[in-house]
């Protein structure tokens, strides 16, 4: 985008030795750009079943020992062997599946 940008305006307001010495640079930039673009694509995200261990929750359907936790502005099925109540917050230790394993901490 600033390459177009670029080249519209030095060719209103630049004459022909200084509008390439304003383009150049514009244009390597957007190589870069591009360069930086294709290389970030291939790296993998860091969201996922491992960003989900270790959160705190909070009980929207009693956990004896299988209920509902809600996590991150979702609800997910959750297993508390020691048993949680509506409204107790919660620890997620591990993932089975599409099933918390929490605990109370």
């Amino acid at each position: 985008m600033s390459l177009v940008i670029g080249t519209v305006l030095s060719f209103i307001f630049l004459e022909p030795p200084w509008r390439y010495l304003v383009l150049i640079p514009l244009a390597a930039w957007e190589v870069f750009e591009i360069w930086l673009f294709l290389r970030w694509r291939g790296v993998r995200s860091i969201t996922g079943v491992e960003a989900i261990a270790g959160t705190y929750g909070r009980v929207t359907r009693t956990c004896a020992p299988d209920g509902q936790v809600h996590l991150n502005g979702q609800l997910w099925t959750a297993h508390c062997e020691e048993g949680a109540n509506v409204g107790d917050e919660v620890i997620v230790t591990a993932v089975d599946g599409l099933t918390l394993i929490v605990k109370r901490p």
